[in-house]
């Protein structure tokens, strides 16, 4: 016996079908969207004198937090640490638009990313143009595409000598930051010895505002040394890192 189907049946089904598709993807979207999560958050080290513990405590504290890290530096050459860290990537191949935030860690290694510092380190490995000027464009990326920048430890003057529009990212804002000393320099026919200018002196010489340390919270320790301006998230070392990168992860999966 052949079995016929009406054509107004036939509409009628493939309604009804339709119809139970669409209450199905309704349905699972919010899961599948949960599960999704941010994207990966790029950490950048230097490859030499990078203080090893500010990079380590902060990436397994946002790895904890699930979320995939990917690290950057100026070459993804080993960095000069112990142990020693390998980049996934070189700053010339980042693209702002694949991660949720940026993430500069700690160490004196860091000031070769300080693209409007205008002394001249003694450390000749600091005095790196070509880096600074990448870490800078993709500073200006994240700030004009709304995503989150943060530093951690001597991270924090990296931000103060970035220059969007003209400007540091971190004038006027309320930061923390490394409250040791800078390393060494010559400015303005001066030369100043490493360790005898206040690291905070390059932050706020960039017109922002830095607490003293262990200001933030408990004031027996810096463990909860944090600081969110908008979307500025600074820390001040080591100590602070659980408690930055937790920071980071809930404003990253509060969509804010």
């Amino acid at each position: 016996m052949r079995l016929s189907i009406a054509p107004r049946s036939l509409s009628t089904l493939l309604a009804a079908a339709v119809l139970t598709l669409t209450t199905l993807l309704a349905a699972v979207a919010p899961a599948l969207a949960e599960g999704s999560g941010p994207s990966p958050v790029l950490m950048v080290i230097s490859n030499q004198d990078f203080w090893y513990q500010d990079y380590a405590d902060t990436r397994s504290s946002l790895e904890a937090a699930g979320l995939e890290v990917v690290v950057a530096a100026s070459t993804t050459r080993p960095g000069a640490s112990r142990p020693t860290v390998v980049p996934d990537i070189a700053l010339a191949d980042v693209r702002a638009e694949d991660y949720s935030a940026i993430v500069f860690s700690g160490g004196w290694g860091m000031a070769q990313y300080q693209y409007g510092f205008e002394g001249t380190y003694h450390d000749a490995a600091l005095h790196d143009p070509r880096a600074a000027a990448l870490a800078n464009e993709l500073i200006g990326a994240f700030v004009e595409g709304e995503k989150h920048v943060a530093a951690i430890c001597h991270g924090v003057s990296v931000l103060a000598y970035a220059r969007v529009d003209g400007t540091s990212p971190i004038e006027g804002r309320t930061v923390t930051g490394w409250n040791g000393a800078a390393p060494g320099f010559e400015l303005g026919g001066q030369s100043y010895p490493a360790g005898t200018v206040p690291a905070r002196w390059q932050v706020e010489s960039q017109g922002a505002d830095m607490p003293l340390s262990a200001a933030i919270g408990d004031p027996q320790t810096v463990a909860d040394d944090v600081i969110v301006d908008g979307n500025i998230i600074t820390a001040e070392n080591y100590d602070s890192a659980w408690v930055f990168a937790r920071t980071l992860a809930r404003a990253l999966r509060a969509g804010r």
